[in-house]
């Protein structure tokens, strides 16, 4: 019995394998964001399992340590510790009334008053950003929502039938769409339009930034754990890396790797095809 299961916590809840200056040093130096939320996850919101997703054994080094720390007295006073910081630098930035209200009130993007926006999750990245510098994780999810498509021409009901993903429902903002009815039991309409449209205008495909001005909005990154000395830079393949280690050193977009899946992917089917009996 696994409990309540929670689905890759340490990618879904703040890419904390590459976290922002921010965050690491307010839950630092003793706990790491990963053994952080491991923790957190665990004793604060009571979920029993989660999942980690991982490709060489170092990558389990710091949830095995949150595991470790699970038991230990010491954990307890880490965990509150962290939360407080956190809790501590959201409302410096954010002030008290947004930070205790701020999330309150706002329809879901399934209530057709925002014709389909997912206003409570722009507010959300805003806060990330502005709080907490998180601004690759906050970028990557409001570009989902930017993925999500719409038709004027169909109705509510057809658009979010048709084209909303259940795992990250609702679209990105739209300027041409009237927020007021969906605003009104905010406790502060006016400021929250203001967030949900710089939302848009910080995170919108197609924005970039220098690492100076990242680093000008406090925006810097901490560290990066996907870094591997064999394939050094930012942009990493697992299925390179695993067909690299098996002695495939000319791994790519080329024939000899392209034949090569196709052999794997043939072997995977054809035991499946054993071990479920078919012919």
């Amino acid at each position: 019995d696994m409990g309540v299961f929670q689905i890759s916590p340490f990618d879904k809840g703040g890419k904390l394998y590459r976290p922002s200056a921010t965050v690491a040093a307010a839950i630092g130096p003793e706990l790491s964001p990963i053994a952080f939320a491991a923790l957190h996850s665990w004793k604060t919101q009571k979920i029993h399992t989660a999942s980690v997703g991982f490709a060489r054994p170092s990558d389990l080094d710091e949830v095995i340590e949150a595991a470790r720390l699970y038991g230990d007295e010491k954990s307890d006073e880490l965990l509150k510790a962290a939360e407080g910081k956190l809790n501590e630098i959201a409302i410096d930035k954010l002030g008290k009334d947004w930070f205790e209200k701020g999330l309150l009130n706002v329809p879901s993007c399934y209530n057709s008053s925002t014709d389909g926006q997912s206003l409570g999750q722009m507010l959300w990245l805003h806060n990330c950003l502005t709080a907490y510098g998180m601004y690759e994780f906050s970028s990557d999810r409001y570009r989902m929502l930017e993925g999500t498509k719409w038709t004027k021409g169909k109705s509510f009901e057809e658009n979010v039938k048709k084209n909303f993903n259940a795992g990250n429902p609702g679209r990105s903002y739209d300027a041409s769409v009237d927020i007021t009815e969906a605003l009104k039991d905010h406790f502060d309409p006016e400021l929250a339009r203001v967030k949900i449209a710089e939302c848009h205008e910080l995170l919108t495909k197609g924005k970039k930034y220098t690492e100076e001005e990242k680093a000008d909005k406090g925006w810097k990154q901490a560290y990066n754990l996907t870094t591997w000395e064999e394939f050094p830079g930012e942009a990493i393949s697992v299925s390179n890396v695993l067909l690299n280690r098996m002695g495939l050193k000319d791994v790519g977009p080329n024939k000899k790797a392209a034949k090569e899946a196709m052999k794997m992917r043939n072997s995977v089917r054809n035991f499946s095809s054993l071990d479920s009996g078919d012919s």
